[in-house]
Order: C-alpha cells, then structure tokens, then sequence
C-alpha cells in the first residue's frame, strides 16, 4: 500500500477527532447548567475527563500513524491501535460525508492502514493458526457445487474462477479456509476456529466491517476485483494473498490443517 492510500485515513482521523471534541464540547456547553445543578463541581469535572480523553485518543493516534506510516510498532500493540480506529471511524466517515469525499476511497485508506498496522504488529514467529476467510462472491455465478458452510472442498477445480487457487494456496500452507456468505456466518466461523491471525478477502464495506467485528484479532485485508460489478463473479489477485500469508510467517509446508 502506498504512503498517500494510508495518508488520507490517518488526516481524516485527526479531522475527525477534531469533530468529536468539538461535538463534546458543544454538549458539554449546553449541559453545565443542569449538571451544576448536581454537584457545582460537576461540570469542571466532566470537562476535565473529556480533554483528557481527547488527549489520550489523540496521543494514540499519533502513535498509530506513525506507526503505520514507518511500519514499525510504535510503543503500541494490536488492542491499542485497534481501539483508537474504532473510535475514529464513525468520525471519519460522517467528516467524509461533510467534505464530500467518497467513502470508498477513505474505506481504503482505513484497510491500508489497518494493513500496515498488522505488519508492523506481527510476531517476530510465524502464527500457527491463520485463517484465510474468502466471499462467496469469488465462485461462478452459476456453478452447482455449493461451497459455502465448511463445503470448501466440494469445488471441482475447474478454473472459471479463483477458488481453486486459493484452496490450493491454502493446502500449500497449511491453513483453514472458510467461505462466508455474510458477516454473521464469518463470525461464526471466526468463534469456532479461533485463529491468531486472519487473511480477509472482500469489498470494501465487508472489510472494514470485518476488521471492526474482529477486534482486537488481526486481519490483513485484500480487495477482491470486481469486472462484473459488486457481489457477482468477482476474483482476487492470488499474488496479493500469497504475500498476505507470507506476511504472518506460514512458510509454504504443504497439506490442508
């Protein structure tokens, strides 16, 4: 991912934590009186507790982006980082909407970010349990041979779409492999499997969902291609993946786990 892809996330967090203060700011205005009417103390204590935590969120983010723009872990690991982006995406996108930025495009930044992020957290060992989690959407439209639901290993291998690659990739390295239809199947399978680490292939929108829901789990984020517009015989580039796997140290060892 390219410096400007994560740049436009990271300024969009520090506009967006300017919008939430502001947004806190404004409430705590219009609520002293009835909160002096408590406790005359109330409203500085409250007041107090806000600019710390705009501190806090805000000192985290400069550690993020750093972070994430060097590709080194700055005093911070996975749980941290993973809370500052959380708190910072519905500000984000909501300043997108202002500015009239398109959300696809800061959501990419976000996954950029999000990807750097889990490099630069890895272990120095590679993850013994990785999950490579893929949309139902990279199968042909109309093939008859269901995948979904742990029945991966019904595809035939035919070639009309990426699949065999990637149950092959997977074989090659060792890991599970899931195909979700939605985000509640691939949180099951994320509750059952319980990997370390997870290789997400999607659009934009299940992606950031995705890494959200999988909080504080790492995902590495790959972009599925869409030729046919959204949700419908969409592919990936397989080299991508490759090196997404390659990311969290599983060496290619063959055999499926």
């Amino acid at each position: 991912m390219s410096l400007g892809e994560k740049r436009l996330f990271i300024l969009m967090s520090a506009g967006g934590l300017v919008l939430l203060a502001a947004l806190a700011f404004l409430a705590w205005y219009f609520i002293s009186p009835r909160l002096a009417d408590f406790y005359p103390g109330l409203p500085g204590i409250i007041g107090i507790a806000a600019l710390l935590a705009s501190f806090v969120v805000g000192i985290g983010l400069l550690l993020v982006a750093l972070s994430a723009l060097t590709g080194r872990r700055m005093l911070v690991g996975q749980r941290v980082t993973s809370t500052v982006t959380r708190i910072l995406f519905p500000p984000v996108l909501m300043l997108s909407s202002i500015l009239g930025i398109d959300r696809d495009r800061v959501k990419r930044s976000f996954i950029a970010v999000n990807n750097a992020l889990v490099e630069a957290g890895r272990p120095g060992k590679g993850a013994s349990r990785v999950l490579l989690l893929l949309p139902h959407c990279l199968q042909a439209t109309d093939c008859p041979h269901k995948i979904t639901g742990g029945l991966i290993e019904n595809c035939r291998g035919c070639g009309r779409c990426v699949i065999a690659g990637l149950l092959e990739l997977a074989n090659e390295h060792g890991l599970s492999l899931a195909v979700a239809t939605g985000g509640t199947l691939a949180r099951r399978v994320i509750k059952e499997q319980k990997p370390e680490a997870i290789v997400a292939v999607a659009c934009e929108m299940d992606l950031t969902s995705g890494i959200r829901d999988s909080y504080p789990l790492p995902v590495y984020g790959v972009l599925n291609e869409r030729p046919h517009g959204p949700c419908r015989d969409t592919t990936v580039d397989l080299a991508a993946v490759r090196a997404a796997i390659a990311m969290f140290g599983v060496a290619s060892r063959g055999g499926a786990r």
